[in-house]
């Protein structure tokens, strides 16, 4: 028999062979999300380079990228084993890094340079995220899943804490261009420890799938499940509100950082300041709150509970619209988001099959996702006008729609998952 070691309080077990595969996916998500966050916070600041002016324009061009990027991925899908997807992906993305961290060194006050590096982050940024998380989905089983993800994605959320800390404290002596470098080096230890996770999870019976085989499939097919699915479409939904909410957070974000910090410099560390805070309640709320949601209420608590944490927090700068309150508010909802919603979010996946897991899941977390970003850039032109107040007001609106939604998905994701359970094929 498996032994059980109990993690205190009972939120989740973890079977004795679970924890070698657990803790290389844990630590390939920390090396992943730290490699990203040194790249986010000089993003940050070299799209104020480029000029506050045309921050919707990146973000149109940053969804326009993934256009061809996407079939391609599918392509790969379709003939690349498993277990190499992930490797290809993240090396590929750590190599144009290194490009360009060696452009940018050669040119810091290129305007040309600060847009594509922060297109580049913006686009790849999600493949490197699905692209994990579809191999994590695929996997650990959906019982597997419901234990383990939250300590996978508090890996993750420690390397987005060291990964701004480390800029915090050394961007002013090493430079961006350096901190690019080290970013690097993390995405290839990401490499490393992933192919290790699924190696070593191959011994367990929470294993899914084996990595060393091609999902296939044709991917006219997956889009055709992806339109019709109300589940997928229900995700979809969510994925763009969340992303339209963020928007319009993020440009009152901008517009007040280039009212108040002028060097990049200031900027990058004010950024920086905030990820390590956003990071720190993303770990507290992995460890100590996802668990004991789902423990208790299922996947419809963990999920439900985002819309209502930004509800709360919207509310506040509605009533109170001052820059503090802001970045206050900016923290509390990219905190909800990767602590609560991610987690969550991935969990949806596992009761689906492995060519929704890679080909419908990229879509929704790329494409869809930035999709949603130049929906509310765009929105934002109409409503900028009105002021910080009345789009706090806004936002608290598309919050309470996606609490309906996380309500109704919660519940189908338990039928499906019952479904599997009793030998059935899942109705999704």
């Amino acid at each position: 028999m498996t032994e059980v070691v109990a993690v205190p309080r009972g939120r989740f077990q973890i079977l004795a062979d679970e924890w070698r595969p657990l803790l290389a996916s844990a630590a390939a998500y920390f090396f992943l999300l730290g490699g990203y966050y040194m790249l986010r916070s000089p993003r940050e600041a070299y799209a104020l380079q480029v000029g506050r002016e045309n921050i919707d324009l990146l973000f149109y061009v940053s969804m326009a990228v993934m256009v061809p990027v996407l079939p391609a991925y599918w392509w790969l899908v379709g003939r690349v084993r498993r277990g190499w997807l992930y490797a290809g992906v993240v090396s590929s993305v750590a190599v144009l890094f290194l490009a360009l961290g060696l452009a940018l060194r050669a040119a810091p006050d290129s305007r040309v340079l600060a847009g594509v590096f922060f297109v580049a982050v913006t686009s790849l940024n999600l493949f490197l995220v699905t692209v994990f998380w579809s191999t994590m989905v695929d996997l650990w089983r959906s019982g597997a899943a419901k234990r383990l993800f939250g300590v996978i994605a508090a890996g993750g959320s420690a390397g987005a804490i060291s990964g701004p800390a480390f800029n915090a404290l050394f961007v002013g002596s090493l430079g961006t261009a350096n901190v690019i470098f080290v970013a690097c080096g993390m995405l290839l230890a990401a490499v490393v420890c992933g192919r290790l996770a699924q190696g070593w999870a191959l011994v367990t019976d929470s294993a899914a799938a084996r990595p060393d085989t091609i999902v296939g499939g044709r991917v006219i097919d997956d889009l055709k499940r992806l339109a019709t699915s109300p589940y997928l479409l229900a995700i979809g939904g969510l994925i763009v509100a969340g992303q339209v909410l963020g928007a319009f957070m993020y440009q009152e974000q901008a517009r007040f950082v280039a009212e108040n910090y002028v060097s990049n410099e200031a900027r990058t560390g004010l950024f920086a300041r905030l990820d390590l805070a956003v990071n720190v309640l993303a770990l507290l709320a992995q460890v100590f709150v996802v668990g004991w949601l789902v423990a208790r209420g299922g996947v419809r608590w963990s999920l439900s509970a985002v819309p209502l944490v930004l509800i709360a927090s919207l509310v506040p700068l509605a009533l109170f619209p001052l820059g503090a309150v802001l970045l206050a508010t900016q923290i509390v909802r990219r905190a909800a988001d990767y602590g609560l919603f991610k987690p969550t979010r991935e969990m949806l996946f596992t009761v689906l099959n492995p060519e929704t897991k890679f080909k419908s899941k990229s879509l929704l977390d790329t494409l869809l996702q930035r999709g949603g970003d130049s929906l509310g850039q765009w929105l934002y032109g109409f409503v900028a006008v009105l002021g910080l107040a009345a789009n706090a007001w806004i936002c608290a609106l598309f919050s309470l729609l996606m609490l309906g939604v996380a309500i109704w998905l919660g519940g189908q994701f338990s039928r499906s998952e019952s479904d599997m359970r009793q030998g059935a094929s899942t109705r999704l």
